[in-house]
C-alpha cells in the first residue's frame, strides 16, 4: 500500500478560480503517469491512495488507512498491526551532521504520526532498506509531553486565570471532553460550545 499526501493535485477545480482551467488536470495526469511508470517497473501488487485535500484522508489522519481497510474488507482484528510497518520519509527527524555533511531535518512528521495513529511500527527508508540506526526526531506537538493529571494524583485542578479565556478540546467522541467540562469548567463559569450547540 502507498499512502501519499498530494495537496498540489486538484481533482475538482474551483469554477470561481482565475487559474488556467487545465492546470490542475495536467498535474493529475502527470502524477498518474509517474505512478503508472513506477508501479509497472516494480511489478508487484500495489494500491496507491493519494490525499488531495486537507481532510480526514490527509496524513497523519487515518482516513486513507480506514479506506484501505474498507476496500479490502478488513476488519480491525484482520490487520496484524504488531507485524505491520509503515515506511516513510516524513519522520520528524532533526537536522544533524554525518561525515562532515549537513543532513537537513525532515519536512514533516506526518508519516511517523500516521503510523502512531493506526498503531503500527514506523521506519524511515534509511532504517528499513539500508539498516541505518534511527535518528533523533521531534514532533511539532507531542501529547506525551503534556500528560493529563487528574484530581487526586497531585491535587492539580483547573483554574481560571483571565476574564476572557478559551479552552479548546480536541479529542475523539467518548474521550471525556464533556465530563471534564462539567466537572472542572462549568463550576468556574465557563460557557460550553460544541457542534450540537452550534447546530441549533
Amino acid at each position: 500500500m502507498i499512502l501519499t499526501n498530494q495537496g498540489g493535485l486538484t481533482l475538482h477545480p474551483d469554477p470561481k478560480s482565475k487559474a488556467p482551467k487545465n492546470l490542475g488536470k495536467n498535474r493529475v495526469t502527470a502524477f498518474k503517469q509517474k505512478c503508472s511508470a513506477v508501479l509497472s517497473q516494480l511489478d508487484i501488487p500495489l494500491t496507491l491512495y493519494a490525499a488531495t485535500e486537507k481532510d480526514m484522508f490527509r496524513k497523519p489522519r487515518p482516513g486513507m488507512w480506514e479506506e484501505m481497510r474498507d476496500d479490502y474488507d478488513l476488519a480491525k482484528p484482520d490487520v496484524d498491526l504488531e507485524h505491520s510497518v509503515f515506511v516513510g520519509d516524513a519522520g520528524g527527524r532533526m537536522a544533524h551532521v554525518k561525515g562532515g555533511t549537513a543532513i537537513p531535518k525532515d519536512f514533516s512528521c506526518s508519516d511517523r504520526n500516521l503510523a502512531h495513529n493506526v498503531g503500527i511500527d514506523f521506519k524511515t527508508p534509511e532504517e528499513f532498506f539500508l539498516g541505518e540506526p534511527p535518528r533523533d526526531f521531534a514532533r511539532d506537538f507531542d501529547l506525551a509531553k503534556f500528560p493529563f493529571v487528574g484530581d487526586g494524583e497531585d491535587g492539580t485542578t483547573f483554574e481560571k486565570k483571565y476574564d476572557q479565556e478559551i479552552v479548546l478540546f480536541c479529542a475523539p467522541p467518548g474521550a471525556g471532553k464533556s465530563t471534564f467540562y462539567w466537572k472542572h469548567l462549568e463550576p468556574l463559569g465557563y460557557t460550553r460550545v460544541n457542534q450540537d450547540v452550534l447546530k441549533t
